[in-house]
């Protein structure tokens, strides 16, 4: 007699789940756990709410910033915008861009080019967003 294998091929489309939207859903269920975390006790301070919710407004651009999308978003850009009017000061700006700076590692590869021109393409001024995986957030001259 002939058993039968009762396993299952799973097929896999590239459409069901791209990196840019598997990144912002992992950016999104971190910010829930992170405020889940806040209803037990454990208080998140604004400059911590700020960072997630600048990962999160980035995490539109990193498909395009990874080269894993040639077109880049309008949401990105818009979250573009929103991340330079919650950064009015030196200060915050440090600390926005390392929460983004994060975000990009997490994210593996970034295209140099794509991170550097993102602010020109989205027509957003914006100097203290990270354009390589070495960038060093401290080395962002003071402005104000």
């Amino acid at each position: 007699t002939r058993t039968r294998s009762r396993s299952r091929v799973y097929k896999c489309s590239a459409t069901t789940m791209t990196p840019t939207r598997y990144l912002a859903a992992l950016a999104a269920a971190a910010a829930l756990l992170f405020m889940l975390g806040g209803l037990h006790g454990v208080e998140a301070g604004p400059a911590d709410t700020d960072c997630a919710v600048a990962q999160t407004a980035f995490g539109d651009c990193t498909g395009y910033v990874a080269g894993v999308e040639d077109k880049l978003s309008p949401r990105c850009c818009r979250g573009l915008a929103d991340i330079r009017d919650m950064a009015p000061t030196f200060d915050r700006r440090r600390a926005l861009c390392a929460c983004i700076h994060k975000e990009m590692l997490a994210a593996g590869k970034v295209v140099t080019r794509r991170a550097a021109t993102l602010p020109a393409r989205c027509g957003v001024r914006i100097s203290f967003l990270p354009t390589a995986h070495a960038f060093d957030c401290y080395r962002i001259p003071r402005t104000d």
